[in-house]
């Protein structure tokens, strides 16, 4: 059976892990001197692309984190330096941290693939940013490997299960009988619904090799009953119908907003009127700039997919123009929250 729920939440790990992006974020923003150029004149991402040559994209994940973590501030959409930038990040202060971050943040690993894809030209999200295929790419490609599969599943089920038994536990699925976990992976959220909901069947939707998987970890909880998988190449095949909510966690992250709004379309097409989407995230702050743990996680993002946190008010614009309505969202565990709407 699926363990009792942990006694306090997980946010310390996710700090100490996501806290190797915030020297590299530092580093590389003072090696491309960033905060030289918004000290001139403040900008939004888009702007500070066109006066750099950077990404873009790059730039609109790791702005924020500069954000969260105080080197930067945001009025009016536009970045702009804060007080501590001026004073130990600019080259011509003579309090400039730049002998440290030159000798210790410009080697470290991280600083040499975020550095890579910040100054990646945008729409190039074959590479990693060191020189490795993008995780993401074997959905993309509809293409996993046996021991891909095993491997990816043993990284989320280690830092999903915590959250699973909170979003099965502090979100509302009462009234839904069959759901459809797209991408489920080892299908911990699925178990823990079933277990938490007696009278609710949960299907987890994924490439057949990660079934494979997603059926050892169903028996093991005893879950079989209730539990089941169906092999689908989400962006190929037809989606199985039948179902009256469809739940994705940390899926469209994964994916650009184009993605993620076709995805939201085939999940209304399978649903009745009156069916849920419900997607599970680490939501970011309403301007977008926090907490940091979130900010720093896009930045994991940027490194293996294609996609970025969001915010509510994104997901919720994603799912209003997918066609579902009453979109809220309520906090389930640590750092994460399950957005919900209903079909029209």
């Amino acid at each position: 059976m699926i363990p009792e729920p942990p006694t306090c939440d997980d946010r310390p790990l996710w700090d100490v892990w996501l806290s190797v992006y915030h020297l590299p974020a530092v580093s590389v923003a003072d090696e491309l001197r960033l905060f030289d150029v918004l000290a001139a004149a403040p900008a939004d991402a888009e702007e500070l692309a066109a006066r750099t040559g950077c990404s873009e994209r790059g730039l609109s994940i790791l702005l924020p984190l500069l954000v969260a973590l105080g080197f930067l501030a945001q009025r009016a959409g536009r970045f702009q330096i804060t007080d501590t930038a001026r004073q130990f990040l600019l080259h011509d202060s003579p309090f400039y941290w730049g002998g440290l971050l030159a000798r210790v943040g410009k080697n470290l690993p991280h600083h040499k693939s975020l550095l890579a894809l910040i100054r990646a030209a945008d729409g190039d999200n074959a590479l990693s940013g060191r020189g490795e295929r993008r995780p993401v790419e074997a959905w993309e490609s509809g293409q996993l490997q046996p021991e891909q599969a095993r491997s990816i599943a043993t990284f989320m089920h280690s830092h999903s299960l915590p959250a699973a038994l909170g979003a099965a536990r502090n979100a509302d699925f009462s009234g839904v009988s069959r759901l459809l976990d797209v991408g489920g992976g080892s299908g911990c959220f699925a178990i823990a619904l079933a277990q938490q909901y007696p009278a609710l069947h949960c299907t987890v939707m994924d490439l057949p090799a990660m079934c494979e998987v997603t059926r050892e970890y169903i028996a093991a909880a005893g879950a079989e009953a209730r539990v089941d998988t169906a092999p689908v190449d989400m962006f190929r095949q037809d989606w199985p119908s039948g179902y009256d909510a469809v739940f994705f966690s940390n899926v469209f992250h994964d994916w650009s907003f184009a993605t993620c709004a076709e995805l939201a379309a085939k999940a209304h097409g399978i649903l009745p009127k009156g069916g849920r989407i419900c997607l599970h995230e680490m939501l970011l702050d309403d301007n977008g700039c926090g907490p940091p743990a979130a900010t720093a996680f896009s930045v994991t993002m940027l490194h293996g997919t294609q996609g970025q946190q969001f915010t509510f008010a994104q997901l919720r614009d994603l799912l209003e123009g997918a066609g579902f309505s009453d979109i809220g969202s309520v906090s389930t565990y640590g750092y994460y929250s399950v957005v919900s709407g209903i079909r029209i």
